[in-house]
């Protein structure tokens, strides 16, 4: 699907939800720059959300939701001014949802079911796996540096009443030996 001709960029909304389209959201859907809304929601497309839906900048609803789209929110949507309303859920998304005020104020349902996403408002926080990770590499070597902390002093203070006791008290000590064995 190809937008050509100069007749499509005064168009002000475009509504093909529920038509099982299929294939790529095609780049050149950033040439309508009158767009007000946008709804392709309920089809069929894969491929990634294209980064030229950032030039809509009169965009004020945007809803892709249940699709096959993956790959990450392009970071650009994020300085659609007027885009007060957007629903990205039931796809296949990943990575952190772009910063800016008008995604953030979304309700955590519009990113729902891309089980890849992370950031606000959604509950996951962007990297926690690793930050699991590190903390539990931390942890561990923590553990390493309490037991050597515990293990010399034991061996200086073993060592040093050895030492004692072999020097003032030897036949003491060498009696202790002898019988049990």
């Amino acid at each position: 699907m190809e937008l050509v001709g100069s007749g499509f960029t005064i168009y002000k909304t475009i509504d093909v939800s529920g038509n099982r389209l299929e294939g790529n959201i095609p780049e050149s859907i950033g040439l309508l720059k009158e767009l007000i809304v946008l709804n392709m929601s309920n089809n069929a497309f894969t491929g990634r959300i294209p980064p030229s839906l950032s030039n809509l900048t009169n965009l004020q609803s945007l809803d892709l939701s249940q699709n096959g789209l993956s790959g990450q929110i392009p970071p650009d949507l994020a300085k659609l001014t007027f885009l007060a309303w957007m629903n990205f859920s039931y796809n296949h998304l990943e990575g952190p949802i772009p910063q800016g005020t008008q995604i953030q104020s979304q309700n955590s349902s519009s990113f729902a079911e891309n089980p890849g996403l992370c950031g606000v408002p959604l509950q996951e926080t962007c990297g926690g796996k690793e930050k699991e990770a590190t903390k539990q590499e931390e942890e561990q070597v923590l553990s390493w540096i309490a037991a050597a902390i515990g293990y010399v002093p034991g061996v200086f203070c073993g060592l040093t009443i050895g030492h004692i006791l072999f020097s003032y008290k030897r036949d003491w000590f060498m009696n202790i030996f002898h019988s049990s064995t």
